[in-house]
């Protein structure tokens, strides 16, 4: 894939593109490590992007565009970033017109991206290309060296029959599988799927859930009645972000939600993680109070903007 607008051009990422350098700055970016890994995982039926920006044949930016309605509203998810020094040479729009050519209305109903709240420029860019304005996204960390004084908070949640605790270290993929099919039935339940989306593909989420300690479960019995999940953002800073937590209906307000956070925070302390990030949906006030309770620092706002086909 190609395009080119003056001297921009727009082509695939390869092995020796430094992303991390690319979208330096960008609060929005998740990391090279974990995107790669997604990238990579995601099976060939479906259309997926990585793609850098140059003007005169140094990089000047960077987009990541999924053809498939993982989103809410069963839309594509795509990201683009241009870096400062470029803006307004058109690096952005040769960015979006490839994005569009991999999240096509014969694939997705629409795309989500998500935009810098601060950053009142590119959100104007968003809304001149027809991008429209929609949920915010409150992201916060917590910093793992002062999280002992939570431990209560895991034995304050005992509820009979519901025990806490990670896959076993010798979770087969028969147990994965089922893993993921919980996952997918509570994310379904979530304000970030108001509007529905199709499950994330299986191997994807392996990609980031690769190892049992990143997952802890209430059990009721032999089944997982609620999760919290993290995915690795930065091994190099010892960060960490939150994938879902969620419960089953019947047994929230139960603070099961808030132990099991707590209960994972405390083992990956002990292993030598330092922060955790997680986003979480404004009006989510459950969430959001749980989060102050449990020490999380506000650190962005990133609004979530659609463009819709129909």
């Amino acid at each position: 894939m190609c395009a080119s607008s003056h001297a921009v051009t727009v082509r695939p990422a390869t092995e020796g593109d430094r992303l991390d350098e690319i979208n330096r700055g960008s609060v929005v970016w998740y990391g090279e490590a974990p995107l790669r890994e997604m990238s990579a995982a995601t099976p060939s039926q479906v259309p997926r992007a990585l793609l850098v920006a140059e003007v005169d044949g140094a990089p000047a930016g960077f987009a990541n565009a999924l053809g498939a309605g993982v989103t809410d509203g069963h839309r594509g998810l795509a990201y683009l970033h241009v870096a400062p020094a470029y803006r307004g040479r058109g690096v952005g729009t040769a960015l979006w017109r490839a994005v569009l050519d991999v999240c096509t209305p014969e694939r997705v109903r629409g795309i989500s991206i998500r935009v810098d709240e601060a950053d009142a420029a590119s959100l104007a860019i968003a809304t001149d290309h027809g991008l429209v304005p929609r949920g915010l996204h409150l992201e916060s960390e917590l910093d793992l060296s002062a999280i002992e004084h939570l431990r209560p908070l895991v034995a304050a949640a005992r509820v009979p029959g519901i025990e806490l605790r990670p896959l076993p270290d010798d979770a087969d993929e028969e147990l994965w599988h089922r893993f993921s099919a919980k996952f997918d039935e509570l994310m379904a339940d979530t304000p970030d799927r108001a509007e529905g989306g199709e499950p994330m593909p299986y191997p994807v989420m392996r990609a980031v859930l690769q190892q049992p300690w990143q997952v802890m479960c209430a059990w009721r019995g032999d089944r997982v009645v609620g999760l919290t999940a993290l995915g690795i953002r930065n091994r190099e800073t010892g960060l960490l972000n939150t994938f879902l937590t969620a419960v089953d209906r019947d047994l929230r307000r139960l603070g099961i939600a808030t132990a099991l956070k707590v209960a994972q925070a405390l083992q990956v302390r002990d292993a030598g993680w330092r922060r955790i990030a997680t986003q979480n949906m404004e009006g989510n006030d459950a969430i959001l109070a749980a989060n102050r309770r449990l020490g999380f620092v506000p650190v962005a706002a990133l609004r979530d903007l659609t463009y819709d086909y129909r």
